[in-house]
Formats: C-alpha cells, structure tokens, sequence
C-alpha cells in the first residue's frame, strides 16, 4: 500500500477525537463491520451514543456537500454499532492493574467513563463514583428515551465497565462518602460532575406553584416519574436543553407547548434539526422575548409576562441582552419550566482547599487541573455545555494528564492541537463530479412519535448503509506515484482524468485535495507506475495467485470463472466476504471484489489466463451507477485491446467477458456466472 497523505481530512479534524472517518467507512463499504467497529471504539468509547445523538461535525465538514449532499456518517456509525452487537462482547476483555496505583473518578457522565477507560487500559486501578443508581451521567438521566434509549447508552458503559473498573452507584461524594476520605485513598482524583442543575430566575412570582427547573424535569422523565404539567406549558430557553424539555413536555400531554427564548431565530443556540423536529411536533416558539413576570393567583402559576429582547451579545460577542421595556406581552400558561443555563453542584467541595468561585470550579484547561495538587477536572464543569462528544475529548485529555502526573509527579499542559487539513474540494473538481442522493431516513410522523417516548429516528438498512458508505470519497488517499515508478512524461494521465486534477511537470503529480480516488490514471498509465493510497491498486495478480495457491486444483469444479466485481454494487456482506477455499474449489468461480471495475488495468484483465482461468468476467455497476466520470468508457477499451491480445495469443477474445447489472448484484451477480460457465461447457462440448 502506498503512502497516504499526511494531511487530515476535513471530517476527521471536525470530530473532537479525530475519528478515522474514511477508514470505518471504507470497511462499511467492503462489508468488514467489525474492523469498522474496531476504528470507532479506538477513540470513542460511546459509539453507540453518538450514532443517536452526536451533533455530527464530521458532517459539517464533508468535502461531498459541494457536490451533492455530505456523507451520512452519524447513521453509518450507529448501523456498525447496531450490526456488530456478539462481536463487540466478545472484544471485551479486563486489564489487569499492574501499576499499583488508585484513581478515584466522581461522576459517570461520557468524560469521567472515558478517563476511566483510558486510565484502567493504562493499568490503573479505577473507581467511579456515582450519586444515582445509575451510570452515565447526564446521558442515563437528562437525555430523553425517544433520542437515546438505555440500551444503547448501556452498550458503551458495558464495554467499560469490562476493563475491571470498579463503580459505586448511589454513592454521593460529600454524604456518603467525603473529599478527604478519598484524597486519602486515593492517588490521584477526577472531578468529572457535569453540570447537572439548572439556574433559576430572579423575577416577580418564580416561587409560585407550577414552576420547574429543566435538568430537574427531564431527570424525572428520564426515570418515569414526570411531574404534573398543566394543559399549557411555557417552556423559557433556545438552546438544546431547552429543546429537549419541550418535546418531552409535550410527550405528557398538553395541548400547548411554547418555547420563548431570548435570542433570535437566527441566533438559537440549539441545533436547526431539533429546532425543526419541535416545530413539526406542534411546539411554537417565540424569539426575542425575555421573562418579566410569572403571573399567579392565590399561589398558583397563571401566566407569565414577557419583555422585548433587542440585543442578546454585545459588541464582544459577549451574553449581555438589553430589553424594551416598554414592549411586552403577556400569555396564559399553567406550568413554566426554566432551561436558561446549567451549573454544577460543588458542595461536595466545602471545607477542601479545592478552589470554587462563586459556585464555578476554578481550574486549568491547559492541564486540566483544580487547585490542590493531585486533583485533576474534566467534562462540562470544566469546558462549559458542549456535546458528548466533546466531553468524550476532555476525558481522554485528562487521562493523560493523570498518568503524566502518576509517572512523573509533574503537571503536564498539554501541547495546542495544530492540525493541517486536506482542505476544501476545489469548485472546479466538485462540478464534474458524479451526483449520488445522500441516504435519509424518514423519522417517525409528528403526530405518532408526541404520544410516547419511543425512538423516532429508524437506522439505515444494510442495503442503505452500504450505499451511503460508497458515497465518500476517501479524501485524500487518492492517486500517488510510486517513488520507484519511472515517468515517462507521456501526459496519458492528463489526458484521462476526468477531474482535470493530473499535470505533468518532468513528473506526475495529482494534488491530494483534488483527486477524487477513481483510479482510471494507475489503469492507465503505461509504467503502471502510479497506484492508490488506500486501495491494492496494481497488485490483483498477486492477490489471485495467492488465493489459486491456496486451493486443490485438482479438486477446483472446472471451468474456473474468475470474476471481478464492483463492491459497490453489493447490498448485503454475502459477496463481500472472503471466500473460502471450500467456496472456490465447489462453485469454480473465484470472485474478486473491486472498489470499481473502472480501476482495472490491462495486466489485471488477462493475468488470471496465466494463472489457470478458463474465463474472466467482470461485472460493472447498472449504468448510472459508477461513481466514477468516464471509467466505464475507459474499461471498456481496455476490454478491447485485452481481447485482441487474448486472440493473439490463441487463448480467445471470447474468454473475457463483460457484464453490466440489472438488478441487483445479488441476483445479476448468480446469473452471470452461470452465463459463463454454461457457455464455457457448451463451446467445450462443441
């Protein structure tokens, strides 16, 4: 395999851990899920939550949005998750810990799970504190059942808690157990709590029966305990959390469900899609309005007053709304739940020479340290709201810090991350690209998903899923020379690049932002000396002839039909598995699964004659099918000259065969072969 660029494609510098993106896609696309699988559990322990939930920047990133649509990667994720469920039990195995050393985490939210992950990997010996019954933190309690359900959260914390890590559940730091206690114990400490309780309101009637606190609100939902909401609900915020508890609240049965926020459409801090999903539920939402006062009578919540909102942030960019007070308007409401902001809760830390200030925990992000030495901060009590993600980043940031620390007794900042990225697809490479329909799925209707909590977002198929993995473009891991290659100069792949990205200059060179990975220049280039990054370019012959070794020639059922097949084309693993030599030697047909029949050479067209085929056919995609601009034309006069050359040496044109599908590849695929070998005992028979 050749060298891939050293440069980052732009949806693995988006993910906070820089997720091998064009590797677990590619194995989707060959039909290895637990390889995909392999890739995602290496740097995100909650795979599993992040195909449900993950904001998914890698998307925003994907160089195939300027073509057509970006890549489907969330859903590509959770399919590999879905569909790998007996191998990744049996990839669970415990680390011994070796070091001698104790590390106390408190909090079981997606940082302080992955610190531990990391560290009891390392060889630590790691205990989780937790206050509820429950692991995960925020996730187990604050997300709501239709986004995450426990099962799948419990997939990610199971593979943890694999390792050997120890977790005391309904152990709270500071009643049950104190901070001292465990500095005593303990050799180095992770405060990982989360923000965990939301803020309230210093306005006229917020003590009034009918008022709730968000976080508060969705931890009971979560845990099937929902409080009473009145027949109308006001719910008061715009970000995500805000989102989440007015779609829960209308999964309790209200008639009317409002959401006022003060910032503007355009400045929500929620995300577009949950924003829409809400709306297409039947929630409105008022922007631009901040709360005056909450309207009641004899106690009980009645209404709640608005003011205008004319500026959210100031010149700074910095949160400090200004009001209209001269604007306002007033709505009746039975119930108001506050989602304005979250806080942690650090009376755990009373009495410690741990630092708080004015209820925030003083640390540092560079080293991801508190105060006291030993102690150490990870997640939203140190970084502020993000995603799960993000939290996931943070934990495995500190574990290196504690283990810097354990080694050596230093305190370790750690390094800026400076990452180079492949960078924007060119306009001109993206406009003579092929367009291919981005896979979505259809979320359960509004008016049937707002009667419960049951999921409302389907996964992709089989058949989707390898249909959307095709659609990458393996950025950057397109076409090199080979540093032994000699170039002759002879412009042949200038002249075939469907993308204008080739130029020769004493040598060629295909700039790796603008090559599109089709490969039609390694089929044609007289030298055969260029070749694919990621893909065994030039080497079929090699492949063949190790498989052929492999197997009883004696015991092959003659005629031997060797077949190349687009992988793409495939809607199920059936064809994309390694045969066996068992398979090979009773069928007569030895399938070789290519990532484009347009990417065959001439060598890898009549090698396997030499090699002991009676016939070769390939089988490229339905016509509109190839993701490549131009292969099919060009395969298709390689085909010829390979024929002529066939006729010449006295093995017969006729013996290489060429075929498009029709339908799909499970059923082209049978019938083509029998085509072939039928024929092949018939001209013999003759």
């Amino acid at each position: 395999m050749e060298k891939e660029s050293h440069l980052y494609a732009t949806c693995s510098a988006a993910c906070p851990v820089h997720t091998d993106t064009r590797e677990y896609v590619r194995r989707i696309s060959t039909g290895d899920y637990e390889g995909a699988l392999d890739v995602l559990l290496e740097v995100n322990p909650f795979s599993s939550v992040c195909g449900r939930i993950c904001h998914h920047p890698c998307e925003s990133q994907c160089r195939r949005q300027v073509i057509d649509a970006p890549v489907g990667l969330r859903l590509l994720k959770r399919f590999v998750v879905e569909n790998t469920r007996e191998y990744r039990i049996q990839r669970r195995k415990k680390v011994e810990p070796v070091l001698g050393r104790k590390i106390a985490v408190i909090g079981s939210g997606p940082s302080g799970l992955t610190a531990a992950r990391d560290l009891a990997m390392l060889g630590y010996k790691v205990t989780v504190f937790e206050k509820d019954s429950m692991l995960g933190g925020m996730l187990a309690h604050a997300i709501p059942r239709y986004r995450l359900p426990v099962d799948a959260l419990q997939e990610d914390i199971d593979d943890i808690l694999a390792l050997g890590i120890e977790s005391r559940l309904n152990c709270e730091v500071g009643k049950d157990v104190s901070f001292k206690d465990l500095r005593k114990e303990y050799d180095a400490i992770l405060i990982a709590v989360g923000l965990a309780e939301s803020h309230s309101l210093p306005i006229p009637g917020i003590g009034s029966d009918g008022i709730l606190l968000g976080i508060p609100f969705l931890w009971d939902v979560a845990n099937g305990s929902p409080p009473t909401l009145g027949d109308r609900v006001m719910v008061i915020g715009g970000g995500n959390v805000a989102i989440d508890v007015a779609r829960a609240a209308k999964r309790l049965g209200p008639s009317q469900v409002i959401m006022a926020c003060l910032e503007s459409r355009e400045e929500m801090p929620a995300w577009k899609w949950e924003i829409e999903e809400a709306e297409e539920e039947g929630i409105s939402i008022m922007n631009s309005w901040g709360p005056k006062a909450i309207l009641e009578q004899n106690g009980k919540t009645t209404g709640i007053e608005f003011k205008r909102c004319t500026r959210v942030f100031d010149e700074n960019k910095r949160f400090n709304p200004q009001y209209d007070e001269s604007v306002t308007t007033s709505l009746d409401v039975d119930s108001v739940i506050l989602t304005i902001g979250q806080k942690a809760n650090l009376d755990f830390l009373k009495e410690t020479t741990v630092g708080v200030d004015r209820g925030r925990l003083i640390c540092d992000r560079e080293s991801c340290t508190a105060t006291e030495r030993g102690v150490f901060v990870s997640g939203e009590v140190m970084t502020g709201p993000g995603s799960a993600i993000q939290a996931v980043a943070t934990g495995h940031d500190v574990a290196r810090a504690i283990h810097h620390y354990l080694e050596t007794g230093e305190t370790l900042k750690l390094p800026q991350e400076s990452i180079e990225t492949i960078g924007e697809l060119p306009a001109q490479t993206a406009a003579r690209a092929r367009k291919f329909d981005h896979i979505d799925v259809r979320l359960t209707d509004a008016s049937q998903r707002i009667k419960d909590f049951s999921p409302i977002e389907p996964g992709y198929t089989e058949a989707q899923a390898l249909s959307e993995a095709r659609r990458c473009l393996a950025c950057g891991t397109g076409a090199v020379l080979a540093p032994s290659a000699q170039c002759a100069g002879c412009l042949t792949c200038v002249r075939i690049c469907p993308y204008g990205v080739a130029t020769v200059e004493r040598t060629a060179s295909m700039p790796a932002q603008e090559c599109l990975t089709c490969g039609l220049c390694a089929a044609e280039c007289p030298a055969a000396g260029v070749a694919l990054a990621r893909f065994a370019t030039n080497r079929v012959k090699e492949t063949l002839e190790s498989i052929l070794t492999d197997c009883s020639a004696e015991k092959i059922q003659r005629p031997l039909v060797v077949s190349y097949c687009c992988l793409y084309e495939a809607t199920s693993r059936k064809y994309l598995r390694e045969q066996t030599r068992s398979e090979i030697e009773e069928t007569g047909i030895l399938r070789v699964m290519v990532p484009c029949v347009g990417r065959l050479g001439s060598i890898d067209l009549v090698s396997p004659f030499e090699l002991g085929a009676d016939r070769v056919s390939i089988i490229a995609c339905h016509e509109t099918g190839c993701l490549y601009t131009g292969a099919e034309e060009l395969l298709e006069r390689r085909i010829q000259q390979a024929r002529r050359f066939l006729d010449e040496i006295g093995v017969g044109g006729e013996s290489l065969q060429f075929f498009r599908t029709h339908t799909s590849a499970e059923e082209s695929w049978p019938q083509f072969w029998r085509e072939s070998k039928e024929d092949l005992r018939a001209t013999s028979a003759a």
